[in-house]
């Protein structure tokens, strides 16, 4: 099985640098949609078996623009939340969590956001384990999955069996790029990572 994985088009607070997370939801930028084209014409010739979308809008809107299959949410691919920050400039939320935000950004493995009702680093990846034991189970060929970020940053690199200390050694998903995973014995292989298309 292949996982494809696509972030969003870009939103009005990616560009203004705000904490969207589950709660905050703006609207994609009129440029996103030429970027999301792309992804579509690159993604046209695979016939997909399930595509499944974070019910988030600014995700559901992406997959429904990339493909002309069916289109179910999943609750597993959200965004993370991060509780009290969600909304909030990035560059207030690190002037009052310096070091949590640091972690959140660079060693997921010291990420501690209790102190703003965040969402565990476990939470998360559990999250995607129990999406990828369905789908495994599913004897699915291609499956086309639209989230996040943050999560799905977290997410896809712990299928592909990354360490925790390493969720985000390459850096944090672009928005409207493509990830694929190939599923092996042990765990996803990364055939490719965060392409922009």
């Amino acid at each position: 099985m292949k996982i494809y994985f696509v972030r969003h088009g870009k939103t009005e607070w990616n560009l203004e640098r705000r904490l969207q997370g589950q709660k905050g939801d703006s609207a994609l930028l009129p440029e996103s949609y030429q970027a999301i084209e792309r992804v579509r014409q690159y993604l046209d010739p695979i016939s997909f078996d399930k595509v499944l979308s974070s019910p988030q809008q600014r995700a559901l809107t992406t997959a429904k623009l990339i493909t002309d299959s069916a289109v179910s949410t999943d609750n597993r691919l959200s965004e993370w939340n991060f509780g009290e920050l969600e909304g909030c400039l990035i560059t207030d939320a690190i002037a009052k969590y310096p070091k949590e935000m640091h972690d959140s950004r660079f060693e997921l493995d010291k990420f501690d956001g209790s102190a703003f009702g965040a969402e565990s680093v476990e939470s998360v990846l559990s999250r995607f384990d129990a999406l990828a034991r369905d789908l495994l189970t599913a004897d699915l060929e291609n499956v086309l999955l639209v989230g996040h970020g943050a999560s799905g940053t977290a997410g896809i690199r712990h299928l592909a069996g990354f360490d925790v200390a390493e969720l985000r050694t390459g850096g944090g998903l672009a928005n409207n790029t493509l990830t694929i995973l190939e599923s092996g014995h042990r765990h996803f292989e990364m055939k490719i990572w965060d392409k922009v298309l």
